[in-house]
C-alpha cells in the first residue's frame, strides 16, 4: 500500500510530524480494509444473547466497527518492504505487509488475551461471582476479532491452540453463567415464600409458574408448586368462611385461584355450591319484588342477577319475562293517571319513549290504542296553540245606532242655530268584514292569548231602520219634529275601517220592508264618515261609533245626520297553514 500527505512549504521539525503522522494513518487504513474483508460490512456489529436467569434477562456482549478496528490495530503489523521518500511538494509511504509473520502475531496476542481470561474466570468461579460476565464475554470477543483478522492475512496459520483455549474459556464462561442462574433461582424461590406469608398468592402463583417455566422438571419447584397451590387452597376457603355475608368476593376469590388451579376439585365444588346459594337467593329476592309490583326494586334485583353466574337458565329467563309484564302492566297504569290527569303531551311523549326503547310494544294493542287517543288530543291541541298564535281573517259587527233627524246639508252652517239633534230614530245594524292585517299582535295572559292586531276592514253592512222609534230629544213642539211616512227602512252599504279606527261608507237606503224588487228611482245613496273607539277583548271587542251621513235621493235636495251607537265586534276565521304537518307528528 501506498500513501502521501503534502510537505509544500513546511519546514524540516514540521516533514518529520508529517512523516510519523502518514505511517500511522498507513497502518490504520491497512486495519481497516482488513476489517471490512474479516466484517463484511463496516457497521457489523458481534452479538452473544444467552437467556441465564430466571428473569428472561440477557448478557450481551457487543463490539462495534470501531472497536473492532481498534483491536486490529493493536496488532503490530509486519512488513517484506517499508519505503519512505520525498519530492518538493509531497512525502511517499510505501509498505508490503508481510501476511504470515502479521497473522502469527494476531495469534499470539489472541491466544494471550484468552488465557488472561480464562485465569480471572476460574477466580470467578471460585468465589462463586458473576459479577464480571459481561468484561469475560467481550474479552472472548476480542480474540475472536484477532483470530479473524489473522486468518484473513494467512489460511494457514497455526491457530490449534487458539481454538483449544476458545473452546476452554467458552466452557467456563457458561459455567458462571448457570452460576448465576442457580443463584437467581434461589432468591426467586425466597420470594415466593415472601408473596405466600403476605397472603399475595396471586404474584406467588405467577413466580413460581414462571420457575416451572424456565427450570423444567427440577423438583424443588414442583415441591415449590405443590406447596403453593395447598397454601393457596387454603388461604380461598378461610376467605369463603369468614366472608360469607360477601359471597360475590368470595367468588372472585376463588375463581382466581382455579385460574392457575382449575383441576382443584375441593374449590371447583366450593365454588359451585356458592353461586347456585347466591343465585337461589337473587333470584328469590327478584321474585318478591316483583310480585310486590315494586318495579324499581325489581329492575335492581335482576340487573344484581345479571351479575352473578346463570345457575338455572329456565329461571332466569322466566324472572325476565315476569319483569317485562311488571313494566307494562307499570306503563298501562302510567298512561292511564296521565289521561286521567288530561297530561295528554306528557303521555304522549311517554308512549314514543317505550316505543323508541322497546319496538316490541307496537304490537301491543293496549299500547297503541292509548297511542292513538293521546296523538288526537295532542294534535288537537297543536292546533289550538298554533292557532292562538295567528291573527284572525274575518270580523263581524252586531249593534244598534241613534240616527238623528235629518237636515238640508245647505243649511247646515248657515241655519240659526247651527245644525241641532232635536229629534232621531233607532236603526239596528249587523256587518261582516275582511280582515286585511297590518301588524300581527297576539298578547299572552296566562293561558289565554288575545289578537291585538292592527288591520284595516272591508265588509259589507246590512241596517234596518225602524222610524216607529222616532221621537223627541229636546223640549220643543211637535211640529218641528221631523217624521216618516213609512214604518220601515233599510240600508245596504260597503263599510271600510282604518286602523280598526276611521269609518267610511257608501250605500242605498229604501223605506219600506226589504224586497228584492227594487224602485232605484225612490232609493236614497248615501256616505258616511266617522270614527270608532274600540275596547279590544280576546275575541271581540266593544266600540263606541260616531257617524255623519250625507244622503239623497235622485229627485231630493243633499241631507246630512248624525248617528251613534255601541257595537260588538267578534273576530273569527284563522285557517291553519301546517295542519298536514302538525298531523303527520301524531300518527
Amino acid at each position: 500500500m501506498i500513501d502521501s500527505v503534502s510537505i509544500k512549504k513546511m519546514k524540516a521539525g514540521e516533514i518529520a510530524k508529517a512523516k510519523v503522522l502518514l505511517d500511522k494513518s498507513l497502518n490504520q487504513e491497512i486495519a481497516r480494509m482488513i476489517s471490512i474483508k474479516v466484517n463484511m460490512e463496516t457497521d457489523q456489529q458481534t452479538r452473544q444473547d444467552d437467556k441465564w436467569d430466571g428473569d428472561g434477562q440477557t448478557s450481551r456482549t457487543t463490539n462495534t466497527f470501531k472497536e473492532k478496528l481498534n483491536i486490529t490495530v493493536s496488532a503490530a503489523f509486519q512488513f517484506k518492504f517499508k519505503k519512505d521518500f520525498a519530492d518538493k511538494q509531497y512525502q511517499f509511504a510505501l509498505r508490503v505487509i508481510d501476511r504470515s509473520v502479521s497473522a502469527a502475531v494476531l495469534i499470539d496476542k489472541a491466544e494471550g488475551l484468552l488465557n488472561n481470561c480464562i485465569a480471572e474466570v476460574e477466580v470467578s468461579i471460585a468465589s462463586k461471582s458473576s459479577s464480571s460476565l459481561f468484561e469475560y464475554e467481550k474479552k472472548l470477543d476480542d480474540a475472536k476479532q484477532y483470530w479473524g483478522s489473522a486468518i484473513w492475512l494467512d489460511p494457514n496459520v497455526n491457530h490449534a491452540k487458539y481454538s483449544e483455549l476458545a473452546v476452554n474459556l467458552s466452557r467456563l464462561i457458561q459455567q458462571v453463567k448457570e452460576m448465576g442462574s442457580e443463584k437467581k433461582l434461589k432468591e426467586d424461590q425466597g420470594r415466593v415464600i415472601a408473596f405466600m406469608q403476605e397472603d399475595d398468592y396471586s404474584s406467588a402463583v405467577k413466580l413460581v409458574l414462571q420457575l416451572d417455566i424456565i427450570y423444567k422438571n427440577r423438583e424443588e419447584i414442583q415441591d415449590l408448586r405443590q406447596n403453593v397451590n395447598t397454601q393457596y387452597r387454603q388461604y380461598v376457603l378461610e376467605i369463603n368462611n369468614r366472608k360469607r355475608d360477601s359471597p360475590i368476593y368470595c367468588i372472585e376469590v376463588m375463581g382466581d385461584f382455579l385460574s392457575y388451579f382449575p383441576e382443584d376439585a375441593i374449590v371447583l365444588s366450593t365454588l359451585k355450591k356458592l353461586e347456585g346459594d347466591l343465585f337461589a337467593k337473587a333470584i328469590y329476592e327478584a321474585e318478591l319484588a316483583i310480585r310486590e309490583e315494586n318495579l324499581s326494586l325489581a329492575i335492581k334485583m335482576v340487573r344484581d342477577l345479571e351479575k352473578i353466574k346463570i345457575v338455572n337458565l329456565q329461571e332466569y329467563e322466566q324472572i325476565h319475562r315476569d319483569l317485562k309484564l311488571l313494566r307494562r302492566n307499570g306503563m298501562i297504569k302510567s298512561l292511564e293517571k296521565k289521561w286521567d290527569n288530561k297530561q295528554y303531551t306528557e303521555g304522549w311523549s311517554t308512549i314514543q319513549k317505550l316505543i323508541a326503547d322497546n319496538a316490541s310494544l307496537l304490537e301491543d294493542a293496549q299500547i297503541i290504542s292509548y297511542k292513538k287517543k293521546f296523538g288526537k288530543k295532542c294534535k288537537k291541541l297543536d292546533m289550538s296553540n298554533e292557532r292562538d298564535q295567528m291573527a284572525h281573517k274575518f270580523s263581524a259587527s252586531i249593534g244598534p245606532e241613534f240616527r238623528s233627524n235629518p237636515s238640508e246639508a245647505s243649511n247646515i252652517f248657515n241655519a240659526q242655530p247651527v245644525y241641532e239633534v232635536v229629534s232621531g230614530y233607532t236603526a239596528y245594524t249587523g256587518a261582516i268584514y275582511l280582515r286585511r292585517i297590518k301588524k300581527v299582535s297576539i298578547e299572552t295572559k296566562g293561558e289565554k292569548n288575545s289578537d291585538k292586531s292592527k288591520s284595516n276592514l272591508i265588509g259589507l253592512k246590512y241596517s234596518l231602520l225602524d222610524f216607529t222609534t222616532n221621537r223627541m230629544i229636546v223640549e220643543q213642539g211637535d211640529d218641528l219634529m221631523y217624521t216618516y211616512e213609512d214604518s220601515k227602512g233599510w240600508e245596504i252599504s260597503l263599510d271600510m275601517y282604518s286602523n280598526d279606527f276611521w269609518h267610511f261608507g257608501v250605500g242605498m237606503r229604501n223605506k219600506g220592508a226589504f224586497s228584492t224588487t227594487i224602485d232605484f228611482s225612490e232609493s236614497e245613496y248615501f256616505t258616511t264618515l266617522g270614527f270608532q273607539i274600540p275596547f279590544k277583548g280576546r275575541r271581540s271587542s266593544v266600540a263606541f261609533k260616531a257617524d255623519s251621513w250625507l244622503y239623497q235621493s235622485v229627485e231630493s235636495d243633499l241631507f246630512f245626520q248624525l248617528s251613534g251607537g255601541v257595537v260588538w265586534n267578534l273576530l273569527f276565521g284563522r285557517t291553519l297553514e301546517n295542519r298536514k304537518s302538525i298531523s303527520n307528528k301524531y300518527n
